[in-house]
């Protein structure tokens, strides 16, 4: 579970971190979270696909830099494809994405 939101320093805030362990998240975004409010705002269909590269609602989730490399080498170039097939699959049911050009 993902859970989206502008608090900054949450690690801090005991009843915070509880209500996430309570939802069962085990990934926070927060960029997400901002792009979402103003898509909604001006009514912009979004969607987002995450690549987690940390957990830090658990001590050994919390990211280093050895762990971003690893995620990056392993990961990136996959979740990348895979974001763009989905917006072909979108694309080729002749759907349409609002503010988005096929090019």
């Amino acid at each position: 579970v993902v859970y989206s939101t502008n608090i900054r320093v949450w690690e801090h805030d005991a009843k915070f971190r509880a209500m996430l362990k309570a939802h069962k998240a085990s990934v926070i975004d927060m960029e997400t979270a901002t792009m979402f409010v103003v898509a909604f705002a001006n009514d912009i269909p979004i969607g987002a696909l995450h690549l987690v590269s940390d957990q830090p609602i658990y001590r050994s989730g919390v990211k280093s830099e050895e762990s971003d490399k690893v995620i990056t080498a392993n990961f990136a170039d996959e979740h990348l494809r895979l974001g763009i097939e989905s917006i072909q699959q979108i694309k080729d049911k002749g759907e349409s994405l609002k503010n988005f050009q096929w090019s």
